[in-house]
């Protein structure tokens, strides 16, 4: 995989690149500050770094690259692949090369790279001290998502620290039907119907079509050769205006990064008007609690027995800014 920008070239680090990449960068206390990753001691941390990023290479569609810039390093940059189709993008370079456009133009390398490998959701998390990450991650495109998602910034102590989380519009149609047709409601119930949470809460499709046909709510679909990929259901009305009612995506379609390239698109369409996305997944749904902790949401309270005895509903929100 040959990738290149327009100053700058990407390649696959090998171990004979572990003594440069301590030297030039992986070791420095200032580049590494804000980093996700611990500060090199040795030249035998670099190596591990390459065996880790051969093992991303072997296992994914991509991994870590390093940076040069006519033949000397100058930093490393990547995907970190977190799904099928969903991945980070992140980046570090040498001090000396600070301030002369080199992480932008690695970003830019990047987010074209996602691109050509069909990525539907890519992010990035910095720390929220980090102006000049933020203003590199603007320029490449990428919006703010939400505050106070859990990271690790190790150079900075143990524990988790509070990061900001930006993603870059995804490139999916996403429709608003403001005129439900039967069959686009029909659709939905039964796509509905099929899935969780909705099985456990045993909701046929005529329980759940008067959810779809609401007119006060907002229906986004996306739509493909087989007709309704997925679809999502937003209020935005009254204290919790960036509420996400509803999300479900067809069968066919799940693990393939719909999902998530849905759900950001919604996400976005909220975060224009509101400072605050909200979101229930159930109590018995462990997979979905893993999928919005990916996405950034926090868990703010419990409603007990919310839909049916026995059953409770987690309120998830993220937010980008407070009402005033």
């Amino acid at each position: 995989m040959k990738i290149s920008s327009a100053r700058l070239k990407y390649r696959r680090p090998v171990i004979g690149d572990a003594p440069a990449i301590f030297e030039r960068y992986s070791a420095d206390p200032e580049v590494t500050k804000y980093l996700g990753w611990a500060r090199h001691r040795s030249v035998a941390d670099a190596e591990m770094f390459v065996k880790f990023s051969d093992h991303e290479w072997e296992t994914k569609l991509s991994g870590p690259l390093l940076i040069e810039r006519a033949d000397l390093l100058i930093g490393s940059t990547g995907l970190m692949w977190d799904g099928p189709a969903t991945a980070a993008a992140g980046y570090v370079l040498a001090r000396d090369s600070w301030g002369q456009g080199f992480a932008t133009e690695a970003l830019g390398a990047m987010v074209s790279l996602a691109g050509s490998l069909g990525v539907t959701r890519l992010s990035a998390q910095c720390h929220p001290d980090h102006d000049a990450s933020q203003a590199v991650l603007r320029k490449n495109g990428f919006l703010l998502n939400a505050r106070f998602v859990p990271a690790s910034f190790p150079n900075l102590g143990e524990g988790l620290r509070d990061s900001l989380l930006f993603v870059r519009p995804p490139a999916v149609d996403l429709e608003c039907v403001a005129d439900r047709t039967d069959e686009d409601i029909e659709e939905c119930a039964q796509m509905m119907a099929t899935t969780e949470p909705w099985i456990t809460l045993r909701r046929t499709a005529e329980a759940l079509r008067p959810i779809v046909a609401d007119p006060d709510k907002e229906l986004h679909v996306i739509r493909d050769e087989r007709g309704i990929a997925g679809f999502v259901i937003l209020d935005l009305r009254g204290l919790l205006n960036g509420y996400v009612q509803t999300l479900c995506v067809r069968e066919d379609r799940r693990g393939t990064g719909l999902g998530a390239a849905l759900l950001t698109a919604a996400e976005l369409r909220i975060l224009d008007q509101s400072g605050n996305v909200f979101i229930c997944v159930s109590s018995f749904n462990p997979r979905a609690q893993k999928f919005y902790a990916k996405m950034g949401y926090e868990k703010i309270g419990v409603l007990r027995d919310l839909v049916v005895n026995g059953h409770d509903e987690w309120l998830l929100r993220k937010t980008v800014r407070s009402f005033r």
